[in-house]
């Protein structure tokens, strides 16, 4: 019987010693059966296969091979196709960017913010803040704020005088086109809830949708940082003008939630409601086609840009004297959200043509 001893070239009878081969020379030999009448033993694991998501399989690998290279969460490895064999691979290593804010001397806290901002969207894996005495509890606040007003940054070490930010999402474990497609969802229901809440005067209901706006604005600022990452290439500054464009439907929508709440007792909503609705509908098959584009439905969406002015026009001329103020602001607001949704259109004509050297048009 032949024993199986990691790291033994083994001859197939046990009348022979076996004989140690380094483990550098081992790893050349691996997979082979025979050499030269020897026969090769390594570890051989085994796992079972789990599925997630409906489509995605999932295999864990060995811990111990992991530990010995360096895996972590995060870490890239090259799987090959070979036949009815899957190679796994170390993948390349990143070089990890680090950058540093040092602190002296008296700091405003909304510029710090700012910087924050900037530095997130300019790209680091490790964000070190440090300051020559101690980090005050407002430029502590401002840096957590951060945290959370972005995507995918976590702190990792916290002292009197430091604070250790790392990133741990990139376009590579959540694609822009994936981001797009739940800040687009997002909008979307911040529009129904605040027709929702303008049709049945519910405050609590426009405070969620002016609260929801930060969630957009983590998934533009996420946007911009991945899209520059790429470089400029025309299919990711498509999907940073997209991105902008969905923050600014969510502005508006937060604009009439706002006004709604402040002035709009005692005003009619029906015909405002009705407008929204429409705007809703445009803004709706604008992100349909954006996935899915048509040309003659990506037409048909641009052409609506003269009936909404001209019924953003008859709403505030039709406005009653005591309502005006709150009718003109809102109606401001959906037009602007309706004409936004065209302008995602013309992206759809856009990608359209950049992706593709024959068009045809019916």
């Amino acid at each position: 019987m032949v024993r199986s001893v990691e790291g033994m070239l083994l001859p197939p009878s046990e009348e022979y010693l076996p004989i140690y081969i380094p483990a550098e020379i081992l790893e050349f030999l691996r997979g082979a059966e025979y050499i030269c009448g020897y026969v090769v033993y390594s570890y051989m694991y085994t796992r079972r296969v789990q599925k997630t998501g409906g489509s995605t399989y999932i295999v864990s690998l060995p811990s111990a091979w992991a530990g010995k290279n360096g895996i972590d969460r995060g870490s890239e490895v090259s799987i090959k196709e070979d036949e009815d064999r899957l190679i796994l691979s170390l993948g390349k290593k990143k070089k990890e960017i680090v950058k540093k804010v040092l602190i002296s001397g008296s700091v405003d806290s909304e510029m710090f913010l700012r910087g924050l901002i900037s530095i997130y969207i300019s790209q680091f894996d490790t964000l070190v803040i440090e300051s020559s005495r101690y980090l005050t509890n407002e430029l502590r606040e401002q840096a957590k704020k951060f945290a959370r007003l972005v995507m995918g940054v976590e702190t990792f070490e916290e002292s009197s005088n430091r604070i250790i930010l790392q990133n741990v999402l990139d376009s590579e474990s959540f694609p822009v086109d994936k981001a797009i497609r739940r800040m687009s969802t997002n909008v979307e229901l911040m529009l129904e809830d605040t027709v929702k809440g303008i049709e049945s005067s519910d405050l609590d209901l426009l405070e969620s949708v002016i609260a929801r706006d930060d969630e957009v604005d983590r998934y533009h600022l996420y946007i911009f940082r991945e899209t520059n990452r790429k470089g400029s290439a025309q299919g990711p500054i498509l999907l940073f003008i997209l991105s902008r464009i969905l923050e600014r439907v969510a502005d508006h929508a937060v604009n009439a939630a706002k006004t709604w709440k402040d002035r709009g007792a005692g005003v009619d909503p029906t015909e405002l409601i009705k407008f929204f609705n429409d705007a809703r509908k445009i803004f709706a098959d604008a992100v349909k086609v954006l996935h899915a584009p048509q040309f003659g439905e990506i037409n048909e969406i641009i052409s609506r840009k003269s009936a909404i002015i001209d019924e953003k026009s008859r709403l505030i001329t039709e406005a009653k004297r005591g309502e005006l103020v709150a009718v003109t602001s809102v109606v401001e607001d959906i037009s602007r959200i309706s004409l936004y949704s065209t302008d995602i259109a013309e992206l759809a004509m856009d990608r359209v043509a950049f992706a593709n050297s024959e068009i045809s048009i019916s």
